[in-house]
């Protein structure tokens, strides 16, 4: 493994008077792999705005290869804290930036209800100009928060240890193991993961 997760967490406020955050989570995986809670970029956005400027800043960094994104969701569009929707068209935008960058980011990880459908989900990787994303998850359902924070840790934990350098092998690997221990919550949660492999007649796969 690298000294580094190579991930990066941007998260809406969840309630308003509340300090809940996915970042314990990320802080767990991160010290039980690498010996320290620091080793992934973390950041908060409240509106459209501030969104598409921290993507655009990140999808040139060569540090980050994952974008976990955090924040209310609905079959539509993300939700920033300042209850603004951020549609799947900006969502689309910020993915066109990525793929125009000359980053390395590949991944796009949405901790959201509802905003992961199979529809969303294929716009977002068709979008993608050059196919530098490789996949995309998120979540069909409204999703319980305990339960989904369980499952992202235990993705985020295999992904992080599996030793596979292309990131479709590791995400194919990730997911097996992952219908293994705990497809009756992935089913739950309707938990999705496509992914892109030009190489192929039917370039868009469905991992879960």
């Amino acid at each position: 493994m690298s000294n580094e997760t190579k991930i990066a967490v941007i998260e809406g406020k969840w309630f308003k008077n509340q300090n809940i955050s996915v970042r314990g989570l990320f802080d767990l995986v991160s010290d039980i792999n690498f010996d320290s809670p620091h080793e992934y970029h973390y950041e908060m956005f409240n509106n459209d705005d501030a969104f598409q400027e921290i993507i655009e800043r990140l999808a040139v960094t060569d540090s980050v290869h994952n974008l976990y994104i955090a924040a209310h969701g609905n079959k539509g569009a993300l939700v920033g804290s300042n209850h603004e929707e951020i549609s799947l068209a900006k969502v689309r935008n910020s993915v066109k930036k990525i793929s125009q960058s000359d980053g390395k980011m590949h991944s796009i990880y949405f901790g959201s209800c509802s905003f992961g459908n199979q529809s969303n989900l294929k716009s977002l990787l068709l979008s993608a100009e050059n196919n530098q994303i490789r996949w995309v998850a998120g979540y069909t359902t409204d999703v319980d928060f305990i339960k989904s924070s369980f499952l992202d840790a235990l993705f985020w934990n295999l992904y992080i240890r599996d030793t596979s350098e292309a990131p479709l092998q590791k995400v194919k690997n990730v997911c097996k193991t992952l219908l293994h221990d705990a497809g009756g919550l992935v089913e739950e949660l309707g938990f999705t993961v496509l992914a892109y492999d030009g190489r192929s007649s039917n370039p868009i796969m469905e991992l879960t």
